[in-house]
């Protein structure tokens, strides 16, 4: 049997969007950052705010909250530009562009002599290295393929993005769940492998302010980045009730790093909390 004309037309029209996206990702690729560098200031390259988190891009938030923790200088640019690996976040410090979100707090880290891990021991730091690979690697794919695959894409409507570009990125994201693993799984697979994440992350926190204790650390840019997404950007959806309703630790933690070190979060989203 045929394939139905609306889907056949919508896979054509996604397949061009997607040739047309990444011709204009390699251009990006290809184009000059900033031409004037202020001494010793991170350029975080950016791109728009999120309704109710500074950005829809969990490692945005990774790195920005990295920077606030260390006390580095930095400037937002917002111009939508892909980095040197062809995705955003990426930075410039004194000439010097780079991509990945880890990659670039381990080269800050290093450069500036800044050490926000050095109240850990080598066994902590073992298992905070543990703890962000598991979130960013494997927890961050179970919030993108249930974002393009069963949210209402409120947030996304809410940050303008239109039907044309919903379409095509959520072709693209399904696509790439599907290729990484967790888009094969069904809606309550999804869920129990999400809880095992949550419950690995509530438990380890236990009673805690910060996950290793009284002091931030670098695992908690990762954990609250990612979990931020959950609480904040799916909301009512079933990952977002469960969040709340299983594992209220994980929420407490996330109000208390936002209300330590983002002190300027109501400044960068689109729909700032209104004063209680």
């Amino acid at each position: 049997m045929a394939p139905e004309i609306p889907s056949l037309l919508l896979a054509v029209v996604a397949i061009v969007c997607t040739i047309l996206l990444l011709g204009i990702t390699k251009l990006r690729r290809n184009s000059k950052g900033i031409q004037s560098f202020p001494k010793d200031v991170v350029l975080l390259h950016h791109c728009g705010k999120g309704p109710y988190v500074p950005s829809l891009s969990p490692f945005i938030i990774k790195l920005e909250t990295f920077l606030k923790m260390a006390g580095i200088p930095y400037q937002i640019v917002r111009d939508y530009k892909l980095g040197p690996k062809g995705k955003v976040p990426w930075m410039e410090y004194n000439g010097k562009a780079m991509g990945d979100s880890q990659l670039c707090m381990e080269y800050l880290t290093e450069e500036l002599n800044v050490d926000i891990d050095d109240h850990l021991s080598t066994t902590e730091r073992a298992i905070g290295t543990s703890f962000q690979r598991m979130v960013d690697e494997h927890t961050y794919w179970l919030m993108v393929h249930w974002r393009w695959a069963f949210d209402n894409k409120k947030c996304l409507k809410q940050a303008n993005w239109g039907l044309l570009a919903l379409s095509v990125a959520k072709y693209i994201q399904k696509r790439a769940t599907y290729t990484q693993g967790v888009g094969r799984h069904t809606k309550p697979e999804l869920m129990n492998i999400l809880r095992k994440d949550f419950r690995a992350l509530s438990n380890f926190l236990g009673t805690k302010k910060y996950f290793f204790g009284d002091k931030v650390s670098s695992v908690d840019c990762s954990i609250f980045a990612q979990l931020s997404q959950f609480l904040w950007h799916l909301p009512e959806s079933e990952p977002n009730i469960m969040l709340k309703d299983e594992f209220s630790n994980l929420c407490d933690y996330c109000e208390r790093m936002k209300s330590a070190l983002w002190k300027d979060w109501n400044d960068n989203v689109l729909f700032p909390a209104k004063d209680t």
